[in-house]
């Protein structure tokens, strides 16, 4: 697709994006999603493995570093996503998504972002006051 710059608009195909802005309502949300709470408790269960397995990295980690360490090696990539998402919420919120799902990238976040990472001991409390399935840690995810 050619796309150029004239008079300030971005145009594709000789069509401009501003084009699209009487139709952009069919192009937010490209497809249907599921009512809440309706969705509930599929998620949790689709989560509850990711939650039963963050709760044993964090039972057998001894700072948050370690924790981040321990996601990064896990072998099955949609899990280890997940748990860098589990991990997101509880350790480290200012930590960018998009590095969380590289491995490769856990020494560089803990590196970068590391003195702000909450103290494993305030995690492992927090983790253990909430239920196994968390239905608002579900939601979210």
């Amino acid at each position: 697709m050619a796309k150029r710059k004239r008079r300030g608009r971005l145009e594709t195909a000789g069509k401009a994006f501003a084009d699209y802005k009487s139709e952009g309502y069919l192009w937010i949300t490209l497809a249907t999603g599921e009512y809440y709470p309706d969705i509930l408790p599929l998620a949790c269960e689709l989560y509850k493995p990711v939650l039963v397995m963050f709760g044993q990295l964090l039972t057998s980690s001894h700072s948050s570093t370690d924790l981040l360490e321990q996601i990064a090696v896990v072998k099955q990539p949609w899990m280890r996503v997940q748990l860098a998402r589990v991990f997101r919420k509880y350790v480290s919120p200012q930590t960018p998504v998009e590095m969380l799902k590289k491995k490769s990238q856990a020494a560089a976040i803990c590196d970068q972002f590391g003195d702000k990472f909450r103290r494993i001991t305030d995690v492992q409390r927090a983790f253990a006051s909430r239920p196994i399935p968390d239905e608002a840690l579900c939601a979210l995810l």
